[in-house]
């Protein structure tokens, strides 16, 4: 299924960013420990640091559409013609 060829890559994403985010937060520490913060680097830092963790998430709300996707077709396995018709064309509920 399409869902379960996405997973590693979004799963690889997700760990590529996290490192980058681990990274940057690594070297904001170095910076502080040695007592020779550069500002505009504490900043930039930061900055990309935010941004790492922003693409984390994505990569993270990916992989829980994924595993929802999952979840449905493990749900939908085993039930009789009636009760998956009903499933697919009942009307969604209000969120």
């Amino acid at each position: 299924m399409l869902a379960d060829d996405c997973a590693p890559a979004h799963a690889a994403a997700l760990t590529e960013s996290l490192g980058y985010a681990h990274g940057h937060a690594d070297e904001i520490r170095r910076m502080f420990v040695a007592g020779n913060v550069d500002s505009d680097r504490a900043a930039q830092l930061v900055q990309a640091t935010h941004n790492a963790i922003l693409a984390a998430l994505d990569s993270l709300y990916e992989l829980d559409d994924v595993q929802q996707q999952i979840d449905m077709r493990e749900a939908m396995r085993g039930l009789s013609d009636e009760e998956l018709f009903t499933a697919l064309t009942a009307p969604l509920p209000d969120s």
